[in-house]
């Protein structure tokens, strides 16, 4: 410490740590911040994991879709196709095509043909779609033109 002349008090040196106290409410400060915001991660982490699966089906129902469109370009066949993508990497994913030109089904017979593609997850490995399993549907309607018809 330095001396002063007169009656000065003596200058006091800076503190050199923090209090317990002052301690303590740092550590609540922070773990109250933390704590929600964590969580907000958390469910955003799991909301990305559900919409990129749901991307996932979307992409392979029009790949599938544009698949059974090709077949009723070149044969016109009303038909039910089944199977999964395990060649792709996804096991537990199957699919559901059916094309149909029956009024019943929503075509016109030899004229309108509907087209209907359900992918869904499997989650229970039975390969049927069960209630509670994540699905994607995508239909569409394909008239048979003479433009398209191969003479």
């Amino acid at each position: 410490m330095r001396k002063r002349l007169g009656l000065q008090r003596p200058i006091a040196s800076p503190r050199q740590a923090y209090s317990l106290l002052e301690v303590a409410l740092a550590v609540a400060l922070v773990g109250g911040t933390l704590v929600p915001a964590l969580r907000v991660v958390r469910d955003g982490l799991e909301l990305s994991r559900t919409t990129d699966r749901h991307q996932l089906l979307a992409n392979f129902a029009v790949a599938k879709l544009e698949e059974q469109l090709g077949v009723i370009a070149t044969t016109w066949t009303s038909g039910q196709t089944t199977g999964s993508f395990t060649a792709e990497g996804f096991a537990s994913l199957r699919y559901v095509a059916v094309r149909s030109d029956s009024p019943a089904d929503g075509g016109i017979a030899s004229r309108l043909m509907n087209v209907t593609v359900t992918v869904f997850d499997d989650a229970n490995t039975n390969a049927t779609l069960d209630a509670g399993e994540r699905n994607t549907v995508f239909r569409t309607k394909v008239a048979r033109l003479a433009t398209y018809v191969a003479s």
